[in-house]
């Protein structure tokens, strides 16, 4: 879970990518596809997603390309789940999960806020 003040997003986004940003893996059945997605926001409110990329990295660099701006950072990340990004007057938090409803309950614990975006890979609504 992250939580960034709109002013101050740049160094609460360099500080929480150290730390390696939200990530949920779900073990893949035998022969089932692991699908990697991501949301990237900007300090100014503009949104990159990503479903259904081969890798985490891949996922990351095109929700990052999506979004459009230099301050763009990905707030969630996930392989065969979902992505949320809730939005206050001055925040923003990303939460990734497995299901849709569990990835947006976990944004939505940002007082006073409201879901912005949230994607999902295939079979993860």
């Amino acid at each position: 879970m992250k939580t960034f003040t709109k002013k101050a997003f740049v160094a609460a986004v360099a500080t929480a990518s150290v730390a390696g940003g939200i990530q949920v893996a779900a073990a893949p059945a035998a022969n089932a596809a692991t699908y990697f997605g991501a949301i990237a926001v900007a300090s100014n409110g503009a949104t990159g997603r990503s479903w259904d990329y081969p890798s985490a990295a891949s996922a990351r660099s095109a929700a990052l390309n999506s979004c459009g701006y230099g301050s763009c950072k990905v707030l969630a990340s996930f392989a065969n789940g979902c992505g949320a990004v809730a939005e206050n007057r001055t925040r923003f938090r990303g939460y990734a999960a497995r299901s849709l409803g569990a990835a947006q309950n976990g944004a939505l614990t940002l007082p006073g806020s409201y879901i912005k975006t949230w994607v999902c890979t295939s079979g993860h609504l």
